[in-house]
């Protein structure tokens, strides 16, 4: 099992949390029971919240470029960029690019999401075209979540509790097994030295050692 540093309690802040990023200094979320994305300090302490009711009832997903965050709502299947106070800036329609879009991120040039549907990985440049798609169904039959340190990506695999590092043609390159640590792990980010993921059972983040 990978080292964990800590556990953060948010099941206060949101009683059903989804996506994670990080801009480095601090994390961002989505929690699906109020529909708000959140923005805490890295010791889970809430700094602000707004709601996205307005654009997506059901939010599934958050990343973040430093500058603009990216917002994934599953129900219209659409990427919304936003600025930081919450204005939405524009809205992109993934409903042919992936079904039943789980989680986003981004490397500064282009966007990477997870389609649920067919268990792919999508990645696109900003303006919402495709580039290219990775069949991950080998992996996990429930991706929930996906982030890059700019080399790799790491995706969470909701039915087989793992998080697994892969190269971004999709070579895998280790898988770990966090089932001791939350049963229903769901978004995950990095800072370039720690995963930071959602553990949806208990209502938590995990800061864990990459």
């Amino acid at each position: 099992m990978a080292s964990v540093i800590r556990t953060i309690s948010i099941g206060a802040i949101d009683s059903l949390p989804m996506g994670i990023t990080t801009d480095g200094k601090y994390l961002w979320g989505v929690g699906a029971a109020g529909r708000v994305i959140v923005q805490m300090d890295k010791s889970g302490k809430l700094i602000k919240k707004f709601s996205v009711s307005g654009i997506d009832s059901i939010p599934m997903g958050i990343a973040t470029d430093g500058k603009y965050l990216w917002f994934l709502g599953a129900f219209n299947s659409i990427v919304v960029q936003m600025d930081k106070s919450g204005k939405a800036l524009k809205t992109i329609d993934i409903s042919g690019i992936a079904s039943s879009p789980r989680g986003i991120t981004t490397d500064g040039k282009y966007l990477w999401l997870i389609g649920n549907t067919n268990k792919i990985i999508v990645q696109m440049d900003k303006s919402g075209k495709a580039l290219k798609t990775i069949d991950i169904s080998g992996i996990d039959s429930s991706p929930r979540g996906i982030t890059t340190d700019g080399k790799y990506l790491w995706l969470i695999g909701n039915t087989n509790k793992i998080i697994v590092q892969m190269d971004k043609s999709g070579k895998l390159i280790k898988m770990v097994d966090v089932s001791g640590i939350d049963s229903s792990p769901s978004g995950i980010t990095t800072d370039g030295k720690y995963l930071w993921w959602i553990g949806n059972t208990n209502k938590v983040i995990i800061q864990m050692e990459i």
